[in-house]
This record gives C-alpha cells, sequence and structure tokens, in this order.
C-alpha cells in the first residue's frame, strides 16, 4: 500500500491505496472515470440529467475510492489518511512527489 493525492476541485486528500494503482494512477482514475462512471453496474448514482437534454456523471476521489475497495481491490481496502488543507495547486513540500489526480 501506497500513499497517494487525491482532489475533485476541493481540499486536497492523501488517501492509502494499493501499490498497483499508485503506480499507475493516471491510468487507473482516468478508467474509473471514462468507463466505470459511465458504463459501470452502479452508474445511475453518478449520472445525472441536465434537465437540457443531455446527462452529466457527478463523482469524486471517494467515489473512487469506493470503487478500489468494492470492486477493483476488495482484498486491500484503500483510505483516507487526512486532508492536506489545500487546493491540488497548493500541495504542500513534503507531498509534491506522491502521485496525484485531482477528478
Amino acid at each position: 500500500m501506497k500513499e497517494v493525492v487525491l482532489s475533485h476541485d476541493s481540499e486536497a486528500k492523501v488517501y492509502l491505496v494499493p501499490d498497483e494503482v499508485a503506480s499507475q494512477l493516471d491510468q487507473y482514475c482516468w478508467e474509473f472515470a471514462a468507463e466505470w462512471v459511465w458504463h459501470g453496474p452502479e452508474n445511475k448514482r453518478f449520472l445525472k440529467d441536465s434537465g437540457k437534454g443531455f446527462l452529466f456523471a457527478e463523482f469524486g476521489a471517494p467515489d473512487f475510492i469506493d470503487y478500489l475497495n468494492r470492486w477493483a481491490f476488495p482484498e486491500q481496502h484503500s483510505r483516507l489518511i487526512m486532508g492536506l488543507g489545500c487546493f491540488d495547486y497548493e500541495i504542500p513540500e513534503e507531498y509534491k512527489d506522491y502521485s496525484q489526480y485531482n477528478f
């Protein structure tokens, strides 16, 4: 397990995720956002009607962690470690080398 920084246009937070996810964070996050959210078996919880004839998806880092825990890596429980009290563009120096993703 390894620490990464995730955010979704809000406070950046440190999460503990499987090593494989940390080493390929962009790929896992992109697959979640572009595929799972739209086509996964629980997609109705993410998809919203715009009222203008199209759907949009609403999700964030906690949803990604839930996906990892329930579907992708149920044997390796990911979890929130702490909030950093800043946005993704203000990451403190000691966390700048962590893998990062902003949903």
